[in-house]
């Protein structure tokens, strides 16, 4: 289980109170409690929590969904909501932030627990799933401006890699790994999604088994290259050799 930072906005004290206990004794962290929507959106704004637990119904002029859709509005971060209303009105409501998990109160430290753990895991997954999207993971040339980072899933998480520091990407036992200057980076992804996710100007699929940055290649002596400073001996297909002579001539 993850440390979390959790944010609480819960307006009744004793409830807040609780809700704290329950958290540390869990093992989570309590970046803060507070009581109003706005307050909520302000400690967002000075340090972003791992996930917040937001009261529906709030005292004041702001509701827990208002101030959800606020912060969603500028902020990845996982709400999940707490209320004493389970009637369909208040679900309907709640609804328009798309929280990540519904909690209804009383509830247990077991129905805390795996609320929080289910709406980070969700979070996690829809983050990765939008890093990866071609709105953040396209690499093409654009008026002479050629992207240089790529998001993609390691085994820590996520991993921002700079393209210009990976060598080659070769078929590891679960998915491939990313050979770069002085490190290696494990993803689940296979070689065929490496061979999508990463731009075609520069990277180009030698064999089944790698795929190689064409300004890394120090010799060519078909059917093999060498990788410049690794000196790694990369096999190339012969239906693949035409493909890697073009993009080494250009």
């Amino acid at each position: 289980m993850t440390n979390l930072n959790i944010l609480i906005v819960e307006d009744e004290i004793l409830v807040a109170t609780d809700i704290e206990e329950s958290l540390e004794e869990l093992g989570y962290s309590v970046q803060k409690a507070v009581v109003t929507g706005q307050a909520a959106i302000d400690e967002v704004e000075r340090n972003l929590p791992d996930l917040i637990l937001m009261d529906i119904q709030l005292k004041g002029e702001m509701t827990g969904v208002e101030a959800a859709n606020i912060i969603r509005m500028k902020h990845d971060v996982p709400i999940v909501y707490l209320t004493a209303n389970a009637d369909i009105a208040t679900i309907e409501k709640a609804k328009i932030s798309l929280p990540y998990g519904y909690i209804i109160k009383p509830f247990t430290e077991k129905d805390l627990q795996t609320n929080i753990e289910i709406a980070r895991f969700k979070f996690e997954n829809d983050l990765k799933s939008k890093m990866e999207s071609d709105q953040f993971n396209r690499f093409f040339a654009k008026e002479g401006h050629r992207e240089k980072d790529l998001i993609l899933d390691g085994e820590n998480g996520l991993e921002k890699i700079s393209l210009e520091n990976v060598f080659y990407i070769e078929q590891g036992e679960a998915g491939s790994v990313i050979v770069l200057a002085d490190d290696e980076v494990k993803t689940p992804k296979s070689m065929d999604e490496c061979e999508r996710i990463f731009p075609a100007d520069l990277f180009v699929r030698t064999s089944e088994s790698y795929i190689v940055n064409v300004e890394k290649i120090f010799i060519v002596k078909f059917p093999e290259i060498i990788i410049a400073d690794k000196m790694t001996v990369i096999p190339v297909d012969e239906e693949k050799r035409a493909l890697l002579e073009s993009k080494i001539k250009s």
